[in-house]
């Protein structure tokens, strides 16, 4: 990718039609931002189960071995691009045979006011093996710059990988949320994310279920509040015979706020008795918010099972009655509701810590309105 040029990412695999403006996103000038740096970024604080599992930390990206720069990443290649040309260090966190450690991963990503930062992780779990990895991106509340993030995940044969990844950056930051993931026999990878800080929000996902058996899960949960902007793409890949993917994404808008939101489940030909499902809930708490969701079906094989849902609407006014008439505000009341959604998702990260950390966040943004 020449420098300069626009990065195409979140493409659609299906292209829809032009006036739409969803088949991709454009980013101007963010290469050159980040391709620029005097110096890389920090590398995050990175926390290891005792045993069962190793890394290599700062590997250069021209070393990575080809198996996981052939895994397809729900941005896009025009990410990849940057990646590689930035000169990112790696960190390779590997799971070794039949090892499941209760302890997660952890890797903290504190990002600094001005800072302009790319970073990269790849997991690769061995046969039979289980683990969690929590990614954490924070900055101050007001501090500005940008953050972004390739992970990849390659799960062998009845292996388990599942990411948490928690982002409350502060409101001028820029974020770029890249991930990609395969699958062998009977294998899964659960993805579970929560975008709550940032301006510009851009994620995408995609996982190969080339296993007979794979299974892939992603729940994304987040709050869009004043200007704020997300752009989300995420794809199931089915190949593999009785595979299975659920995307399922729970969100609030705000004020100002826009969504943009792909979501594609490809049955390719040979996943006979695959299922994949699609669902969305949005509960749009302003007038001038922007709600834009595109659902895609592709079907290459016949035996195959797939639906999508997505939900819609407004506070409900007889809610929104009773909790006034039990002495909340008409604010107060929407904020309890926007928290429900994000609660949900919270249930979802095993580290308390964490979630208490995510519910100071929503409470500081409160206050500050």
């Amino acid at each position: 990718m020449k420098q300069g040029t626009e990065m195409k990412i979140n493409r659609l695999p299906v292209r829809t039609w032009n006036w739409l403006h969803m088949n991709e996103s454009s980013l101007s000038d963010i290469d050159t931002v980040l391709l620029s740096r005097d110096k890389p970024a920090d590398g995050p604080v990175l926390t290891l189960p005792k045993e069962g599992i190793s890394c290599i930390r700062g590997m250069s990206t021209g070393m990575v071995e080809a198996g996981f720069r052939d895994i397809a990443t729900g941005m896009g290649p025009d990410m990849e691009d940057l990646i590689r040309e930035s000169g990112t260090p790696v960190e390779i966190i590997r799971v070794k045979k039949g090892e499941k450690p209760e302890a997660p991963v952890k890797l903290a990503f504190p990002c600094k006011e001005g800072e302009h930062g790319l970073y990269a992780a790849y997991v690769y779990a061995e046969e039979g093996s289980s683990v969690t990895v929590i990614m954490e991106a924070d900055s101050a509340r007001q501090a500005g710059g940008t953050a972004g993030f390739q992970t990849r995940l390659y799960a062998e044969k009845d292996a388990r990988i599942r990411l948490i990844q928690v982002q409350l950056l502060g409101k001028e930051y820029g974020y770029l949320n890249d991930v990609g993931g395969a699958c062998e026999e009977g294998a899964s990878i659960e993805l579970v994310q929560l975008f709550l800080g940032a301006r510009n929000i851009y994620a995408g996902g995609s996982v190969n279920l080339a296993g007979d058996g794979s299974r892939m899960q992603t729940v994304i949960g987040y709050l869009g509040t004043k200007n704020q902007k997300l752009d989300m793409n995420y794809t199931a890949e089915h190949y593999g015979k009785k595979t299975e993917s659920l995307i399922e994404a729970k969100g609030v808008l705000r004020d100002n706020a826009s969504k943009l939101f792909r979501g594609t489940i490809d049955f390719r030909k040979g996943c006979a008795g695959a299922e994949g499902a699609e669902k969305e809930e949005v509960l749009l708490l302003g007038d001038e918010v922007v709600n834009r969701t595109i659902p895609l079906i592709l079907c290459g094989e016949e035996k195959v099972q797939g639906s999508h849902g997505a939900t819609a609407g407004r506070m409900d006014e007889e809610k929104l009655f009773y909790f006034c008439s039990r002495g909340l505000s008409r604010e107060e009341a929407c904020d309890m509701m926007a928290r429900a959604g994000i609660d949900a998702v919270c249930s979802k990260i095993p580290d308390e810590a964490l979630v208490e950390k995510v519910q100071a966040y929503l409470e500081e943004g409160g206050r500050n309105g």
